[in-house]
């Protein structure tokens, strides 16, 4: 079975995001049963202000990790701030409550959540990360899924300071974005699943500010197995 995309939620609609408060909730309603939980937050300032993402706050409090090697910095200009953070196993059913705890400041805050469906748990594949940091223009990326045997699905989160939320690639489909005015912040996922390397992300020849990570989520790969055991006439193992 191949991972799916299954839900998504933001954090705010309209023009105004998260500011001077220590977190801010939101809820994820899944289709399927979910398999994994990604989670994209966004700080229009060059801060590492997401401190945790959390799960049912008032009950569980499961941690939902950051991703490692996930962060991208946009430092000049216009800085911005996205991360990824992501939880494969142990979801609860039906909808979440997520909580992003944060740095209580006036820099303003964002975050998109992403339900995916598979035959059982899932990873994001650290390895395979693309970040895009500093000015520049947008095209899609080639991100690689370490071909797990299974077909994995690409997302892509971006910060950046475009006056409009960037047009998706070809091989990609915008889920969730928000306009500030003078900066964006946009996910997409690429269109369909597969295996290996494949694009995803954004397309514009406008050069601006962006900070953007791209990952594969994946079923990991069935792990090897291990050689038989024999044992010998006088006892031993081997």
């Amino acid at each position: 079975m191949a991972v799916a995309h299954d839900a998504s939620a933001e954090s705010h609609a309209g023009t105004t995001g998260s500011a001077s408060e220590a977190f801010f909730d939101f809820t994820i309603t899944p289709v399927g049963t979910a398999r994994g939980l990604l989670v994209f937050t966004f700080v229009n300032a060059n801060a590492d202000n997401a401190l945790s993402v959390k799960i049912d706050p008032t009950g569980a409090n499961t941690d939902v990790p950051a991703v490692s090697g996930g962060r991208a910095v946009d430092t000049a200009t216009e800085p911005g701030d996205c991360k990824a953070w992501f939880l494969g196993a142990g979801l609860p059913a039906g909808a979440m409550t997520i909580r992003v705890n944060r740095t209580n400041n006036a820099n303003v805050m964002y975050a998109v959540a992403v339900t995916v469906t598979a035959a059982g748990d899932t990873q994001a594949y650290t390895p395979g990360i693309v970040l895009l940091q500093e000015d520049g223009t947008l095209a899609e990326q080639s991100v690689d899924d370490g071909s797990p045997g299974t077909n994995s699905l690409r997302y892509a989160g971006i910060n950046s300071g475009l006056a409009a939320p960037p047009g998706q690639g070809t091989s990609s489909t915008t889920i969730q974005s928000i306009d500030f005015g003078a900066r964006v912040a946009s996910l997409v996922r690429e269109n369909a699943a597969g295996q290996g390397s494949r694009s995803v992300g954004w397309s514009t020849a406008t050069s601006d500010d962006r900070a953007a990570v791209h990952l594969a989520v994946r079923e990991p790969p069935p792990a090897a197995a291990r050689p038989p055991m024999f044992v010998s006439q006088y006892g031993g193992r081997f």
